[in-house]
């Protein structure tokens, strides 16, 4: 068994409370999971070169530290004091990886991170990180290039989990991934409920993060909230036990 977690970390700043990293570090630690999968890293902001300096390293390298000696990361919007993306933290070796573009227009720019993941009990695992756009036509679009992407390069028979933030609050792309790709999402499964709560930790109402598998038995599944993950973030994570 193994657990699978993903998390958008809203660039891990607050506007009101400054850096995050910290409390972040500690959410993940929290989490405890195998493998997660990150949306909104920013890797490099030159505007706040003193959270930078806190660490002596960059964003990712701060959250990852020794815990995930793999880690891959595709910038998807750059810009001209940094860049975020999506980010995947292994504990199992990643043996190659792929960001793709799937920015509909220029003021969102969105991305799929794919990694090949050697896992001991499955062998090829394949986890697909992606954030989604605002916009329902973006979507639907950025689920059809999803659903081409795996079909022309992940094996029917091959593990597979896709996670992140789709902004779905419509359910669209939900069908449209579970119709075509045969994927249960995690918390729907097991808790034979609506697709999970995500946003805003405040008080969650949207169900914009899911956690996808194919090929895998899901044994737990949990969306974490409360007061201390809401200072963490304006999303709440989902943590997954697989097998």
């Amino acid at each position: 068994m193994f657990t699978v977690a993903t998390y958008n970390i809203h660039k891990g700043h607050s506007m009101t409370q400054g850096s995050r990293i910290v409390q972040l570090k500690a959410g993940l630690a929290e989490l405890a999971a195998d493998i997660i999968c990150l949306q909104e890293v920013q890797e490099i902001n030159t505007k706040r070169t003193i959270n930078h300096a806190i660490w002596g390293q960059s964003q990712l390298a701060s959250l990852h530290d020794n815990h995930y000696p793999f880690c891959v990361y595709g910038a998807n919007a750059i810009y001209r004091h940094g860049d975020h993306g999506n980010a995947i933290l292994s504990k199992y070796p990643i043996v190659s990886w792929q960001n793709i573009d799937v920015s509909d227009h220029r003021l969102e720019q969105r991305g799929l991170l794919h990694a090949q993941i050697d896992h001991p009990r499955h062998g090829d695992l394949h986890v697909v990180c992606v954030h989604f756009g605002l916009f329902k036509g973006g979507r639907n679009r950025q689920a059809q290039a999803l659903i081409a992407h795996i079909e022309k390069h992940v094996p029917h028979d091959a593990t597979l989990i896709i996670a992140g933030d789709f902004n779905d609050w419509n359910l669209h792309v939900h069908r449209a991934l579970t119709q075509h790709l045969k994927v249960i999402d995690a918390v729907e499964h097991l808790q034979e409920t609506e697709v999970g709560r995500t946003f805003p930790s405040l008080m969650p109402w949207f169900k914009l993060d899911r956690l996808y598998v194919r090929g895998l038995s899901v044994q737990s599944a949990k969306i974490h909230s409360g007061s201390i993950w809401r200072s963490r973030s304006d999303h709440a994570p989902i943590c997954a036990q697989l097998m």
